[in-house]
């Protein structure tokens, strides 16, 4: 495996969880919890993606919803689920928390001079078991407006911003990104 020494200190790509699913990225030059007190230092007043993952050719701000998960009591799944789509419905998914995720996590890591000279992308795991396509279609309309992706006059900014927007199930994720799949952890009994 090879490590990269640079604005990270000697790192490498590595298997990293969040709640029950399980990503591989260890193919990755570079991968890290970016939401946490120790890497973000600042969640007091700027939010922060789930992970940051560099690539040879690519830096990826990786978020991950996951309605799914085995932590939330059975007698309210159901529940919470339909809450989770009607903020996307609403567009309140986007507004309120993706698109003010990237662009504090991009902001953080520009002040900081953390961010590589590469196109930067923002991946989106909205991870429900039955996520139809037209939903996943809906959700990256939204998460490329709440981004602010495109610039004035709905252009590319003149600096170098986000690249792309992409939104995934897990489905899709594991097809579209064979090199970092993702696993559900099985809940215990």
């Amino acid at each position: 495996m090879l490590k990269s020494i640079g604005r990270w200190g000697v790192t490498m790509g590595k298997v990293l969880n969040e709640g029950d699913l399980v990503f591989d990225f260890s193919a990755a030059i570079m991968s890290d919890q970016f939401d946490d007190e120790v890497t973000h230092k600042l969640s007091h007043c700027m939010k922060a993606e789930d992970f940051i993952v560099e690539w040879e050719h690519e830096f990826w701000f990786v978020e991950v919803k996951d309605p799914s998960n085995s932590k939330i009591p059975s007698g309210i799944k159901r529940d919470k689920l339909k809450e989770f789509i009607a903020k996307i419905d609403n567009e309140i998914l986007f507004s309120n928390e993706l698109g003010p995720k990237i662009k504090d996590s991009f902001l953080y890591l520009h002040l900081s001079k953390r961010l590589p000279p590469k196109p930067l992308r923002y991946l989106v795991l909205l991870a429900i078991g039955n996520l139809d396509a037209a939903l996943l279609l809906r959700s990256m309309e939204g998460v490329k407006r709440s981004s602010c992706l495109l610039g004035p006059d709905k252009r590319k900014w003149k600096n170098p911003y986000l690249e792309e927007v992409m939104v995934f199930s897990e489905q899709t994720w594991n097809e579209k990104l064979k090199q970092c799949p993702v696993k559900r952890l099985r809940a215990q009994s």
